[in-house]
């Protein structure tokens, strides 16, 4: 909790201390006087951690707004925007281009990793003619348009036609996501778990991984074989950007099971 606090107002005095040097660019005559900076400093202390780890009412939406998003943080969505709509029309040449352009020009947008993945996903995925990756694009745009259902139909029948595609882990971990979203718990860890194995060599295992350890936890069962599952994400992707998460989540974890 502390972590998340410092990191808040890390970046709030960052941001703070960026507007001068902004205003010196733009010829501002002013541009040398020092900012003001407001923290707003809460009414009350925060309760402390109580013993079940659970953090305090209205802390998580605290330091979302305490986090601002500054402006290299979203600099370059209406690109990212036009690459995903060509994504999900079919435009997969157009697409790559802008997703690359994207990825080069606006490197500290927080969509930076998506903008990779589908890069990854549209020079990976060209077999059959490109239908799995047609299949699997309209049934994010169905997904964006709230039809999971339509989405899964599609997958699904994506799957059973093109057994082997490329892009077959995707096609399940997208199902993984929306059996979660539906509180299909035990088929989202299935889905999930198929996506983790070994053999598929995919990707996408760490959040799988991740995903089914949360699922696990969210239909009630086993601590310990959640826990097994983030371990075994620890072990395999020691370097994997959700592994700090994981980390706190396998130590809490640990604490319940003692008590």
């Amino acid at each position: 909790m502390r972590l998340g606090i410092r990191l808040a107002l890390l970046a709030l005095v960052a941001a703070a201390l960026s507007q001068p040097a902004r205003a010196a660019e733009s010829g501002d005559p002013d541009s040398r006087a020092p900012a003001v900076i407001q923290v707003p400093i809460p009414s009350k202390a925060l309760p402390p951690v109580n013993r079940d780890e659970k953090l305090p009412d209205g802390y998580p939406e605290m330091i979302r707004k305490l986090m601002a998003r500054g402006p290299a943080d979203t600099l370059g969505d209406g690109v990212f925007a036009l690459a995903d709509q060509a994504f999900r029309a079919g435009s997969f040449d157009q697409a790559l281009k802008l997703y690359a352009d994207f990825a080069q020009r606006f490197t500290r947008n927080l969509r930076m990793n998506e903008a990779l993945e589908k890069i990854l996903m549209i020079r990976d995925g060209r077999d059959f003619d490109d239908e799995p990756l047609r299949i699997y694009a309209r049934a994010e745009s169905f997904r964006r348009a709230g039809h999971a259902d339509s989405a899964q139909a599609l997958l699904t029948a994506g799957l059973a036609r093109y057994p082997g595609a490329r892009l077959r882990w995707h096609f399940r971990y997208a199902l993984a996501e929306i059996a979660r979203d539906q509180g299909r718990h035990a088929d989202a860890v299935t889905q999930a778990l198929a996506v983790a194995d070994t053999s598929a060599a995919s990707r996408l295992a760490p959040y799988a991984l991740k995903l089914a350890g949360d699922e696990t936890l969210a239909m009630g069962g086993p601590p310990e074989r959640a826990a097994a599952l983030y371990q075994e994400l620890l072990e395999r992707f020691p370097d994997s950007p959700l592994a700090t998460g994981v980390r706190s989540q396998v130590l809490l974890l640990r604490k319940r099971m003692q008590m």
